[in-house]
């Protein structure tokens, strides 16, 4: 048992000096850009399609807990704007929205330096099916929260249910980040291969999650930020979270070994 530990130790160090020497964080930084310049066209998509999603359900998920405020005044502002909205402005944040998954795939290719890229037009027609899809999924997930919520505690007591939910969120989480993995790398890959990563990035992000509800308990962001404590505190949320995600990324990589000659530690 400690030998296993001491390898899985020695993992983490050789892939957080790998992560560190490539400079990976550079990488992170701009996805999370390209996260916020998606966010609000998403949601405004969101709101055109299904209404004011209540986003409140989300709270299941412990990673969202600190953010659900900015959250909550972006949902604000997508649906005021779907109100006449316009054709000029339909199509705009429907390319906007693309921007995250169609630059998460090129970061795929600088990651693990990859050699067969798609075309432009076709990587940006993939990342348009999965903004459909996300979307689809989201109203399904904040639909069966709520439902399941409700019929849960008609037939368990309110500590088993919230239990239930909170083990249904996690395989939730497990998920995206496996199908995160599955698109941003550009070689063909299972969804078996990438378990070992997505396991490795949904601990890193709980691990922030736990650190943020610290961080909120016990620092007082207004203090020192003022009225954009909330925005800075959800940017750097996003900057820990998508570099849980990129070192979840190079371990699949570096522990893969359909992926080895592709990702090799200098």
């Amino acid at each position: 048992m400690f030998a296993k530990i001491k390898e899985l130790a020695g993992r983490a160090a050789g892939i957080y000096k790998y992560y560190s020497d490539k400079r990976f964080t550079t990488v992170a930084g701009t996805l999370v850009y390209f996260f916020l310049m998606s966010l609000a066209p998403f949601l405004f998509w969101l709101s055109l399609f299904f209404g004011d999603v209540d986003l409140n359900s989300l709270s299941s998920f412990a990673l969202f807990n600190a953010i659900m405020p900015i959250l909550k005044e972006l949902q604000s502002s997508a649906v005021s704007a779907t109100s006449g909205a316009g054709i000029v402005l339909m199509i705009t944040t429907l390319y906007s929205s693309t921007n995250f998954f169609y630059h998460l795939r090129r970061s795929g290719e600088i990651i693990y330096d990859g050699k067969f890229k798609k075309g432009g037009i076709k990587l940006r027609l993939t990342s348009l099916g999965l903004i459909i899809v996300t979307a689809i999924l989201i109203a399904g997930a904040v639909g069966a929260v709520v439902a399941g919520e409700q019929i849960l505690r008609m037939v368990m007591n309110a500590y088993m249910s919230q239990f239930v939910i909170c083990s249904v969120a996690l395989v939730i989480t497990v998920l995206v980040a496996a199908l995160m993995n599955i698109f941003i790398c550009p070689y063909k890959i299972s969804f078996k291969d990438v378990i070992p990563g997505s396991l490795f990035t949904v601990l890193l992000w709980l691990l922030c999650a736990g650190g943020f509800a610290v961080y909120m308990y016990f620092a007082n962001p207004v203090k020192l930020y003022g009225k954009i404590a909330s925005v800075i505190v959800f940017l750097l949320w996003c900057y820990l979270m998508m570099n849980s995600f990129v070192i979840g990324v190079i371990y699949n990589g570096r522990h893969n070994v359909k992926l080895k000659h592709a990702l090799n530690p200098s």
